[in-house]
């Protein structure tokens, strides 16, 4: 009998001193990893958006841009329009700290 899958639900976000969060249920990722990760959304059911603090409010941006400091913890991440977001992880990346936002697919 195949394993039964256990879904993701919103959890709360309680982010490092640096501005982190990674949602408690989410597997570890390496970078490299993309595939694994992309699977792991597709057996979630999960639709996915990526906010960037690139393109956040332009003094925010600013603040981390300019500071040359990596905490980004004042940066509140907008929520995508429409229902049932919640947030799967905060982190940096080369271009920035980003936001990845999740929601259960719409099934028809």
């Amino acid at each position: 009998m195949p394993e039964e899958i256990k879904l993701i639900t919103p959890a709360p976000v309680v982010r490092d001193a640096m501005g982190s969060f990674q949602h408690p249920d989410m597997p570890d990722f390496d970078e490299g990893d993309g595939d694994k990760c992309k699977a792991w959304v597709a057996e979630q059911g999960l639709q996915m958006a990526m906010v960037s603090l690139e393109y956040a409010d332009e003094a925010v941006a600013d603040r981390y841009f300019e500071s040359g400091d990596p905490d980004y913890s004042y940066w509140e991440p907008d929520r995508p329009d429409g229902d049932d977001w919640f947030c799967l992880a905060i982190h940096d990346t080369d271009d920035g700290p980003v936001c990845w936002w999740a929601r259960r697919e719409v099934t028809p």
